[in-house]
C-alpha cells in the first residue's frame, strides 16, 4: 500500500451519505493519473459504496491513523464532465444538500451500483486464421460457412447476427477455431448531413424568423409566445441549427405525458437518434439512454426534471419547455429546480438556453428586467389562427345541473352539433371532495393527514390526495351513524358522469392521473381526440400542458375561484398561468376558439385584468404589488422543514434552529410556527422560513443554521430539511 506521506496525495471523495462534506481515503496503485468524476468504490462505516472522485488534498482532516485505502477504481475516464462536476458543487452550495447526494442525482441507478459507464458494442469480426481458412473443411456446415463469408464483406452485431437467423451456437463454434473474434466497435459520431426527415409545409413567421436568429448565441433566453404561437418550430429550428454544426440539444419538458407527444413531434422533423429520458424507464434502458447521449450517438435528449444531468458529448442548446411549470422543482429530496440548472448549465457549458411559456414565471420575467435574460416574444398565433375569446359565466342566481350551469350546457350542446370538440376543465380529480352526514355535518377525514377523504366512485374508495391513504366507503356515519351520507363538490368523474348523461351520443373521455395510470393510456385518450370527431374532454391540468387539440373550440374551466383568493402568494400567479394555458387549448387552427370561466366572482379585478389585458400586464400587476411587500423575487426565502411522529418535536427542533440571533440584520425569519397542514402522512410538520434582499446575506444564515440544526438535541428524531427559493409554503 503507498504511504499517503511519501505521497502527499491523499483522495477527496463524494460518498452517497446526507453528510455535507466529501471523505479522504488512502490511494493504491493506479491513483497517480486518476480524474475528478470518475467512481471509486470505497469502505464506509460497515458498508462498501460507489462514491465520486473530487480531488487529492495533502493535509488529513482526520487522525490519519483512522484513514482508510480505496477499494478499487471503477472507472478510467470520468462518467461527469468537469462542466456537470461544477454544475453538481454549485447545486450542492446553492440548495444546502450533500455533495454526494447530489452527485448521485445526477447518475443513473445502474452508475450509481458501480456497473460499466461506458459499454460500446462489440462486433464480430473475421480473423486472419479464418480468412485464410479451407473452406471447404466447412462444407458439412452450411451455416458456419455462410457466417464465416458474411464476414468477409463486414463485420456484424450481435442484433444483425440473430437478424440474419445465425444461431449462436455458430458463433460458439467459429469462435473455438478461432476464424472470428470479438471487439469493441468504435462509435461513430453522425455527420451534420441531412438531419431533417421533413418541414411537413411549414414556414416560420415573421416573429419566429426573429426568434430563431436570436437564440444561435449563448445566453438565456425568455420565448414568451401565447399559446398557439409556434414556439415548438422555435426550438425546432434553432436545434436544426445545432445539429447542422454536429453538437447535441437537451430538451426538458415539464411532465412524462408529454415526452411522447414532443418525440413524436421531434422524430417527425428530424433523420437523427432522439433518445427520451424520464422515471418511467427501467434502469437498463435509462442508463442505454444516458450511454448514447454521453458518446454524441444521440443527437437530441428529451427528458423531465432530472435529465437536466445528462450528459452531452458535444452540447449545444438547452430547450425548457413550459418554463413556469412548478414540475420543474424538487420537491423532496434534493429539492432543486430543473430550469434554474439549466440556465447554470448554460452557463458552464456557454450555450444557448431557452425558456418557452405562453405564462412565463414571474422570477423569469423579471430576470429579463434585470438584463440578465433576453426576452423573446411572439405575440401572434400561427398559420392565421384567431386568439381565444373569453366570457365569465357568473354562477350566482342561474340554474345549474350537476355543478354545470343550464348556459354552459348549451354552449357545449351548440359546438357538439357543429361537429366541434369540448374540452372541460376542473382541476379535482375523484368523483367529490366530502363525503358528508347532513344530519350531524360530520366529514369523512384521513387519520394520518389534516385532510378529507376525497370520495372515488370508479375505484369504490375514499382516497386521501395527501397520504395515499384508501379506504372502502362509508355506508354510515362516523358519529350519529346516519345512513344519509351525501357526496359534496365537483371531480372530474362526477363531471364525467354528469355529461354523459346530459350528452349521451358523443363519447366522453377523462383524463386525470387514475384514468391515465396504465402505459400508454394518455396515448391513446389523445389519438382519438386527434381523430376528429365530437367529442367531450373532461381532465385535470394535465390537459394544460402543451397539448395540441386542433378540434377543441369550446373550453369550459371549472371552480377556478379559489386560486385568487388564497393563502399563498404565488396562488394569483399559478392560477392565471392555469387559466391561460387551459384556454389556449380552444381554437389552435382554423377555428375560432372561445373560454368559458364559470365563477361566483365574475367582478374579480384580477381576472378581469388577465382576460382583458393579457398576461404580460396581468404579470406586471403582480410584480408591482411583490415589490410593495418585498416577496420574491424582490426578496429570496429560504424553508427549514421538520417533521415528526410527535405532536411537539418537530416545533422544538425548530425552535432550537432558531434560538440564536441572527448573523445579518437584513435577513428576517418567522417562525417556527405549523403550515396550513400540520399533519400528513401520520407526521406532525412545522417550517421556519428566512428572507432576505440579499442573496450573500441569507445564504450565509442558512449555513449557520444548519450548524445550529446539526447540534440539536433532537436531531434524531425528526426528519429535517432545507427548502431553498421553495415553490409553496404550505
Amino acid at each position: 500500500m503507498p504511504d499517503f506521506r511519501s505521497t502527499n496525495r491523499l483522495l477527496d471523495v463524494a460518498v452517497p451519505a446526507p453528510l455535507r462534506k466529501t471523505f479522504q481515503y488512502l490511494p493504491t496503485d493506479g491513483c497517480a493519473n486518476l480524474k475528478p468524476g470518475c467512481r471509486i468504490r470505497v469502505p464506509f462505516g460497515k458498508q462498501k459504496l460507489v462514491g465520486i472522485f473530487i480531488g487529492f488534498s495533502q493535509t488529513p482532516s482526520i487522525d490519519e491513523a483512522k484513514l482508510r485505502s480505496i477499494i478499487e477504481i471503477i472507472d478510467q475516464e470520468p462518467v461527469l464532465s468537469t462542466a456537470l462536476l461544477q454544475l453538481c458543487n454549485w447545486a450542492s452550495g446553492y440548495y444546502h444538500h450533500p455533495i454526494g447526494d447530489v452527485l448521485v442525482n445526477a447518475l443513473p441507478v445502474s452508475l450509481r451500483k458501480g456497473v460499466p459507464a461506458h459499454n460500446p458494442p462489440q462486433e464480430l469480426t473475421i480473423t486472419s486464421r479464418g480468412k485464410s481458412a479451407d473452406l471447404a473443411k466447412l462444407g458439412r456446415a452450411p451455416k458456419q460457412l455462410e457466417l464465416l463469408q458474411t464476414l468477409k464483406q463486414s463485420t456484424l452485431v450481435k442484433d444483425e447476427i440473430r437478424d440474419q437467423n445465425f444461431k449462436p451456437h455458430i458463433v460458439t463454434a467459429l469462435l473455438k477455431k478461432k476464424f472470428v473474434t470479438w471487439r469493441n466497435r468504435d462509435l461513430q459520431i453522425p455527420s451534420h448531413d441531412n438531419v431533417i426527415r421533413n418541414y411537413n409545409n411549414i414556414s416560420p413567421s415573421h416573429w419566429q424568423h426573429s426568434a430563431i436568429k436570436l437564440v444561435d448565441r449563448p445566453g438565456t433566453f425568455l420565448l414568451h409566445g401565447i399559446t398557439g404561437s409556434g414556439k415548438t418550430e422555435v426550438y425546432l429550428r434553432a436545434i436544426e441549427s445545432v445539429l447542422s454544426k454536429s453538437k447535441q440539444a437537451l430538451v426538458l419538458v415539464p411532465e412524462i405525458g408529454l415526452t411522447p407527444q414532443t418525440l413524436s413531434r421531434f422524430t417527425d422533423r428530424f433523420d437523427v437518434k432522439i433518445e427520451i429520458m424520464h422515471s418511467g424507464l427501467t434502469n437498463k434502458e435509462r442508463l442505454t439512454a444516458w450511454q448514447n447521449a454521453a458518446s454524441g450517438t444521440t443527437r437530441i435528449i428529451i427528458g423531465t426534471r432530472s435529465a437536466v444531468f445528462t450528459p452531452l458529448h458535444n452540447p449545444g442548446l438547452l430547450v425548457v419547455d413550459e418554463e413556469h411549470d412548478g414540475s420543474f422543482k424538487q420537491q423532496d429530496g434534493f429539492r432543486y429546480s430543473a430550469r434554474d440548472l439549466a440556465v447554470m448549465r448554460g452557463q458552464l457549458e456557454k450555450i444557448p438556453v431557452v425558456l418557452g411559456s405562453a405564462t412565463p414565471s414571474l422570477e423569469s420575467l423579471h430576470n429579463c428586467q434585470l438584463g440578465k435574460y433576453k426576452l423573446i416574444t411572439l405575440p401572434e398565433r400561427t398559420a392565421g389562427a384567431k386568439k381565444e375569446t373569453y366570457q365569465l359565466l357568473n354562477l350566482r342566481n342561474r340554474e345549474s345541473y350537476g355543478g354545470i350551469s343550464t348556459e354552459l350546457i348549451k354552449q357545449i350542446g351548440d359546438e357538439l352539433g357543429k361537429g366541434n370538440q369540448v374540452l372541460v376543465f376542473i382541476n379535482r380529480r375523484g368523483f367529490a371532495p366530502v363525503l358528508y352526514c347532513p344530519d350531524c355535518q360530520w366529514v369523512a377525514k384521513c387519520r394520518r393527514c389534516d385532510a378529507r377523504l376525497t370520495y372515488h366512485l370508479e375505484q369504490r374508495s375514499l382516497i386521501c390526495h395527501h397520504c395515499g391513504i384508501r379506504t372502502s366507503i362509508f355506508d354510515k356515519c362516523g358519529e350519529c351513524q346516519s345512513f344519509q351520507l351525501l357526496p359534496l363538490g365537483m371531480g372530474t368523474e362526477r363531471v364525467e358522469e354528469t355529461l354523459s348523461s346530459i350528452f349521451p351520443t358523443y363519447p366522453v373521455y377523462r383524463i386525470d392521473r387514475d384514468s391515465t395510470r396504465r402505459k400508454g393510456a394518455l396515448e391513446n385518450v389523445v389519438q382519438k381526440v386527434q381523430s376528429g370527431q365530437p367529442t367531450i374532454l373532461v381532465g385535470t391540468q394535465m390537459l394544460a400542458k402543451g397539448h395540441h387539440f386542433p378540434n377543441v373550440t369550446l373550453v369550459a374551466m371549472l371552480d377556478i375561484d379559489a386560486g385568487f383568493f388564497s393563502s399563498d402568494y404565488k396562488a394569483m400567479e399559478k392560477t392565471g398561468q392555469l387559466i391561460l394555458q387551459v384556454g389556449g387549448r380552444a381554437g389552435r387552427e382554423a377555428k375560432q376558439g372561445k373560454v368559458v370561466l364559470q365563477t361566483q366572482f365574475a367582478d374579480q379585478p384580477m381576472l378581469q385584468q388577465l382576460i382583458k389585458d393579457g398576461y404580460s400586464v396581468f404579470a406586471e400587476t403582480i410584480l408591482t404589488e411583490r415589490k410593495l411587500n418585498s416577496l420574491p423575487p424582490f426578496s429570496f426565502h429560504c424553508v427549514f422543514r421538520a417533521e415528526s411522529p410527535q405532536k411537539q418535536t418537530a416545533m422544538q427542533f425548530l425552535e432550537d434552529v432558531s434560538r440564536e440571533s441572527l448573523s445579518s440584520a437584513s435577513v428576517e425569519m418567522l417562525g417556527p410556527i405549523a403550515p396550513v397542514m400540520e399533519k400528513r402522512a401520520g407526521r406532525f410538520r412545522a417550517q421556519l422560513l428566512f428572507s432576505s434582499q440579499s442573496r450573500n446575506s441569507l445564504h450565509q444564515v442558512v449555513d449557520e443554521k444548519i450548524k445550529a440544526a446539526q447540534h440539536s438535541r433532537l436531531l434524531n428524531r425528526v426528519r429535517w430539511s432545507v427548502d431553498v427559493d421553495p415553490a409553496d409554503l404550505t
